[in-house]
C-alpha cells in the first residue's frame, strides 16, 4: 500500500492563549482570536465559507497525516443516500471510509445465499471516488447484526441455559456443522466482489461481556466472552479463548493487505464493569499474540460518555500493555455522548466538557500507544445515532455540525494532534 503523504499545516501556529483553550469555554468555542491569528475552527469555517466548501486551512486529516495516522468516518447510504455537502466534507477529511451498516452480514446477506450489495457498494465506491480506502465493518457480530438464519435455533435456548434471547430465532439454523462454511462463504463472496481493498477489517465485534462467570454464568464464560451464537457454534465452551483464532487466520489468508482487529466498546469509564472488560480484552490479546494469531491491532470504538468518570490512569496502563504486544490502536467509531450531562447546561458548557473529554482521551492514546487510525461514527453530528435517538437535544457528538461547520470537538482534536506533532507529548488535561 502506498504510504500516505504527511503534509504540513500551512504555517499555522497557535498562540499561548489558544494552547490554554481549556481555561474558558470561549476558547473552546473558538469565539475569540489570539495574537497569532484564528483558531483551527475559525480558520476552517472562514475558509470554507470563502471558498464555497473547499478544504479548510486546518483539516483533521492533515493533522492526523502529520503523525502518520489515517483519518476517516462512517457513512450509511441508506440513511443519507444523496448528500453532496457530506460527500465534499468526506472528500477533504477522509483517508478511510467505514460502511456504518452496509458491511454487516444482516444487511448484505439477509437471506442465506441472497446478497444485496447496494449499501456496501456505495461505501466502497465513495472511498474510491475520493481517493480513500474502505474498511469492512464487521464480519462476526456476537450479539447483533445477524439475520435470523445466522442465529441459534430457538428450541436450544433452554438446553444451553443462555438468557439472552437475541442469540436465538425460530428461523435460526446456526450450528457447529454450518458455522465455518457460512463464514468462509461470506469471506469468499466479499473477496470476489471487491478484492483485497480494505484498510481495516473488524473480524469480530463486541464479543466480550463485562461481568464474571461466577456472577453471570448464563451470559459469559470465564474468559469474558459472551455466550453468544458464534461462541456456541464455533465451540467456545470447549476451545476456550482459542475459538476465535481460525477466523482471523482465514481472513488474513483471504485479505493479506488488510489490518485485522477485534473491535470493542465500553472500556474507558472508571467503573468496575468496564475495568473487567478491559482486563478480558488484554488477556485475550496477549494470548493471541503468543499463539501467532494474525491480528494487527485493537479496535476501540471510543463512544465516549461525557458526565461519566473517565479512567485516564487505567486507560494509560491498558494502552501501554497493548503497545508492548506490538499491536496498533484503531479508534473505529469515535463520538462523544452528551445525554448524561445536566439538561440545564448551556450549549457552550456541554461543548466545552465534551471537548475536554475528547482531548484527555486522545492525549492518552497518542502518548501511550501507536495510533494507526482515527475514524468517527459520522463526521457530521446530525447523522450520528445519538442525534437520531435524541433529536430534541440537537447534540454535537461529531466534529462538524449539520452544515459541515467545525465544532469545538473539532478544535480540541486538531489542537491535540498538533501538540503531539510539535512537542512529541500531549498534556491530557
Amino acid at each position: 500500500m502506498t504510504p500516505l503523504p504527511k503534509p504540513t499545516l500551512r504555517g499555522w501556529r497557535p498562540s499561548r492563549r489558544e494552547l490554554l483553550w481549556t481555561a474558558a469555554a470561549g476558547a473552546v468555542l473558538a469565539s475569540c482570536r489570539g495574537a497569532s491569528g484564528p483558531t483551527p475552527a475559525e480558520a476552517a469555517s472562514t475558509h470554507t465559507e470563502a471558498a464555497g466548501g473547499d478544504a479548510p486551512a486546518v483539516t483533521l486529516r492533515d493533522a492526523c497525516r502529520a503523525l502518520g495516522i489515517r483519518h476517516g468516518a462512517a457513512r450509511d447510504h441508506f440513511i443519507e443516500p444523496e448528500d453532496p455537502l457530506l460527500d465534499r466534507l468526506m472528500a477533504r477529511e477522509c483517508d478511510v471510509v467505514t460502511p456504518e451498516n452496509g458491511g454487516k452480514w444482516g444487511v448484505f446477506q439477509p437471506t442465506e445465499g441472497e446478497y444485496n450489495w447496494s449499501r456496501f457498494d456505495a461505501a466502497v465506491e465513495l472511498a474510491r471516488s475520493i481517493g480513500a480506502t474502505p474498511n469492512w465493518h464487521t464480519i462476526i457480530w456476537q450479539h447483533m447484526g445477524m439475520p435470523p438464519y445466522m442465529k441459534l435455533p430457538a428450541g436450544r435456548q433452554a438446553e444451553l441455559g443462555i438468557v439472552e434471547g437475541n442469540y436465538f430465532s425460530p428461523q435460526g439454523s446456526l450450528g457447529a456443522d454450518n458455522v465455518w462454511p457460512r463464514f468462509t462463504g461470506v469471506v469468499a463472496a466479499v473477496k470476489e466482489r471487491y478484492g483485497d481493498v480494505f484498510h481495516r477489517i473488524d473480524v469480530a465485534n463486541e464479543v466480550f461481556f463485562w461481568e464474571t462467570a461466577a456472577s453471570h454464568p448464563q451470559e459469559q464464560d470465564r474468559y469474558g466472552f459472551r455466550r453468544g451464537m458464534w461462541w456456541v457454534a464455533a465451540g467456545g465452551a470447549e476451545k476456550g479463548p482459542e475459538w476465535l483464532d481460525p477466523f482471523f487466520h482465514h481472513v488474513h489468508t483471504a485479505f493479506p493487505k488488510a489490518k485485522l482487529v477485534l473491535n470493542e466498546f465500553g472500556i474507558e469509564i472508571d467503573e468496575g464493569w468496564q475495568q473487567r472488560k478491559r482486563a478480558y480484552l488484554l488477556d485475550w490479546l496477549t494470548g493471541a499474540v503468543k499463539r501467532g494469531v494474525p491480528i494487527h491491532g485493537i479496535g476501540l470504538q471510543s463512544h465516549l460518555i461525557a458526565g461519566k468518570p473517565y479512567d485516564s490512569a487505567g486507560m494509560r496502563s491498558f494502552l501501554r500493555a497493548v503497545d508492548r504486544l506490538g499491536l496498533a490502536v484503531h479508534l473505529t467509531e469515535m463520538d462523544v455522548d452528551e445525554t448524561r450531562l445536566p439538561a440545564s447546561w448551556s450549549r457552550a458548557e456541554k461543548d466545552r466538557t465534551m471537548a475536554l473529554l475528547a482531548r484527555r482521551y486522545l492525549a492518552d492514546v497518542l502518548d501511550n500507544a501507536h495510533l494507526a487510525e482515527l475514524c468517527w461514527w459520522h463526521l457530521r453530528s446530525d447523522l450520528n445515532f445519538i442525534a437520531r435517538e435524541h433529536p430534541q437535544l440537537h447534540p454535537h457528538p461529531s466534529p462538524y455540525d449539520e452544515h459541515s461547520r467545525p465544532l469545538p470537538l473539532y478544535t480540541a482534536v486538531v489542537e491535540t494532534l498538533q501538540e503531539k506533532a510539535r512537542t512529541g507529548k500531549v498534556r491530557s488535561g
